[in-house]
């Protein structure tokens, strides 16, 4: 599973809210997808997982000394079982196929955190928290004078 662009589609360009709200449903979905596959991947790896783990113990029971047991009890079946490199490889696979749809799964998360910060975004911007300040008259006129005062100042140094 690639995860490539996940950075990207959670990031915000705050200067677009517009763009981002209109991109969100359709990385939401996108992710969602990614996700559903993934745990379905993962699931398909814990099948063959569980197969593998059928068959090994098919295998010592039909001929436990070709796995070096004297004595077949469900204990040294099972420890047999854990020691294989077939049942290990598959082990690995249903592990890393577990971290991708956690992955993924964080992903859409994000999604959704994205979806709240871009109304909180949207809100703010709505209020005028993001333009620009304006200064009265006497305010301006104010600023003006204490420029002039310390220009004086600095002259008269």
């Amino acid at each position: 599973m690639d995860l490539e662009g996940s950075i990207s589609d959670v990031q915000i360009d705050e200067q677009n809210l517009d763009r981002e709200c209109i991109r969100l449903p359709t990385q939401y979905l996108q992710w969602a997808h990614k996700s559903a596959d993934a745990k379905r991947d993962a699931d398909d790896r814990k099948n063959q997982l569980e197969v593998i783990d059928a068959e090994l113990s098919k295998e010592i029971r039909a001929d436990p000394s070709s796995f070096g047991l004297e004595k077949v009890t469900e204990a040294s079946i099972a420890s047999i079982i854990l020691t294989n490199p077939r049942y290990q490889k598959a082990v690995a696979r249903l592990n890393n196929a577990k971290h991708q749809a956690d992955l993924t799964q964080a992903v859409v998360w994000a999604l959704e955190h994205k979806k709240r910060t871009l109304t909180l975004l949207v809100e703010l911007h709505g209020m005028g928290y993001f333009s620009n300040p304006k200064v009265s008259e006497r305010g301006r006129e104010a600023v003006e004078n204490m420029t002039k005062r310390k220009v004086r100042r600095l002259r008269d140094d």
